[in-house]
């Protein structure tokens, strides 16, 4: 049954969850109120989606099983990336079935996208089906600026086209739903094919490819230490990376500082514990995650997030891990 789905968020962990189908987790890395917005057509193989949040965010997003999605932004700030590569107005994201993808946006991004079971890949022509394989191993594709407004352009008109009852109930039908995913997709695929800057982009440079291997083993040595007293040289160590390269790392693919990181993803689980764990005292959390004391706790998550711990404490709702 084809049906819509929208969810506005305050909390980066409450819009991970808003995809349906989808395994994410959000790590808020910027000061300020969270706002998220999601909207979702589902359909019978398939959906088309477009997600809109508002702060500088680090994704790591797995599709539905089975899927293939493809998303172009409809705006993006500055140092943002996808796979490792620039995230652009220009570019056209790949996210294979039943991998992880990193995405780290540095302000504000809007993308609208369409995800199509395997089922409905088998449908078109092997040339393009070539080509998407292709394009699913690099993710993240150049297009020429024509070629990604006439994507956005389609996207959008088939966004606006799915709005009222009397298109989602002759969407019922399954072949109408089929119809509308392969045309679609067939469409998106060929101004993607045809566009002069659409050649699927070079592998990440060897270079590059180094220094984001080092970001991801400062994160993991992080995430899995962030109860205990660790300092830069602890993460350098664990990198394989001097400091200087820590940081410059740092800066190049998640805008900000190995310091500020740490400090942010200790914030977001606090953020996590506090939901969830409503009969625990905010001092215990603030200890645990390895504030100084409950002052200086304090004024970090107001700073984050804008409310205070024991604001967040009251909801004492569900948040995923």
């Amino acid at each position: 049954m084809a049906r819509i789905i929208e969810h506005r968020s305050h909390d980066a962990d409450d819009q991970s969850q808003a995809l349906d189908g989808w395994r994410q987790r959000y790590e808020q890395l910027s000061a300020g109120r969270f706002e998220g917005h999601a909207w979702q057509l589902l359909l019978e193989g398939g959906m088309l989606l477009r997600e809109q949040t508002n702060r500088h965010l680090r994704e790591q997003i797995t599709p539905p099983p089975g899927h293939l999605v493809l998303a172009v932004p409809l705006a993006v700030e500055p140092g943002s990336s996808f796979g490792g590569r620039a995230l652009e107005r220009e570019s056209l994201l790949v996210f294979g079935a039943d991998e992880e993808h990193d995405l780290v946006s540095a302000g504000a991004l809007d993308l609208i996208g369409l995800a199509v079971h395997r089922d409905v890949l088998a449908g078109l022509a092997p040339r393009k089906v070539e080509w998407l394989a292709q394009a699913q191993r690099k993710r993240n594709l150049g297009l020429s600026p024509d070629a990604a407004s006439a994507i956005r352009h389609l996207l959008l008109a088939v966004n606006a086209q799915t709005q009222d009852e009397d298109a989602l109930a002759r969407l019922d039908r399954r072949e109408q739903a089929a119809e509308l995913l392969s045309a679609t997709l067939t469409q998106t695929v060929v101004l993607a094919m045809h566009s002069q800057g659409s050649q699927p982009a070079q592998a990440i440079p060897r270079r590059a490819d180094t220094r984001l291997k080092v970001v991801k083993r400062a994160v993991d040595f992080m995430r899995s230490h962030l109860q205990d007293d660790i300092a830069v040289p602890d993460i350098c160590a664990a990198a394989y990376a001097s400091r200087r390269s820590l940081q410059y790392c740092f800066e190049e693919f998640m805008q900000t500082t190995p310091q500020a990181y740490l400090r942010a993803l200790r914030l977001n689980e606090a953020r996590r514990a506090l939901k969830r764990q409503g009969d625990r005292a905010i001092t215990d959390i603030a200890n645990e995650l390895g504030f100084s004391s409950a002052s200086h706790f304090t004024r970090h998550y107001k700073r984050m997030f804008e409310e205070l711990p024991s604001q967040t404490h009251k909801l004492r709702t569900h948040s995923p891990l």
